[in-house]
């Protein structure tokens, strides 16, 4: 049987966000639009974004640039690249979008280790960038509707064969509806110190943790690679 990773993007695979690199990017140009924080989703913001960026005169290379630019989190190339040498599907799953994630992939030479990408879809349109949401969701209330990952990860099994092992690595809040829903066998990574570490932590010193599988926090990714491959990592 299989194994399956599954990645966040921002903050996870890369030791950056991009949304806000390319948010500070815009502000050496002009002032980038403030987000709203009644809204729940950050999609039509960043559309916002793009159309700023656009009016500003940033070039799509200008953009492109900044994305190839964010370097990944400590011992992520090689972490990513074992687990594929090893048979591991690789999955993505993020609130960026296509263009941020497969431009980065692709620099840094990891679009062939990746198995498959989820996230918004972005897309070029006379130099202008627009954004797509990835799902309409109404299912789940703690997630924002163009996104639960929770939802997009079900889907993306449902279409395969059990996976024998099950990780999963994230940094930020949406990130914690997926961990509750993992299987006990599985193994969720949050990184050490970001929101999900702390609300991984808070349900575990309930009564009733929602969390279920084990966790793992991480800080680089060298302890990823011990918990799975206990006997053939070196840390040296």
């Amino acid at each position: 049987m299989a194994s399956l990773a599954v990645f966040d993007f921002d903050r996870t695979i890369v030791d950056a966000d991009s949304d806000a690199t390319i948010i500070n990017k815009l502000r050496e140009k002009q002032p980038p639009p403030e987000w709203e924080n009644s809204t729940n989703d950050w999609t039509p913001y960043m559309s916002n974004v793009f159309e700023h960026a656009y009016s500003a005169g940033m070039h799509p290379d200008d953009i492109l640039d900044s994305i190839a630019s964010m370097q990944p989190t400590p011992g992520m190339t090689r972490l990513l690249e074992t687990l594929a040498s090893a048979g591991w599907d690789i999955l993505l799953i993020t609130d960026a979008n296509t263009v941020f994630v497969n431009h980065w992939l692709k620099t840094h030479g990891l679009a062939d280790v990746v198995t498959s990408v989820i996230t918004n879809r972005a897309f070029w349109e006379r130099g202008r960038l627009f954004i797509e949401p990835c799902m309409r969701q109404v299912a789940c209330n703690r997630c924002p509707t163009n996104l639960c990952k929770s939802l997009a990860l079900a889907q993306y099994c449902a279409a395969r064969d059990p996976y024998a092992r099950v990780i999963y690595a994230g940094d930020g809040r949406n990130d914690y509806c997926p961990s509750t829903n993992l299987p006990a066998h599985a193994i969720v990574f949050p990184r050490r110190g970001y929101p999900l570490d702390d609300l991984i932590k808070k349900t575990l010193s309930t009564a009733n943790p929602q969390v279920k599988a084990k966790v793992v926090p991480w800080e680089t990714c060298d302890t990823v690679l011990q918990e799975i491959f206990p006997e053939s990592i070196s840390t040296h």
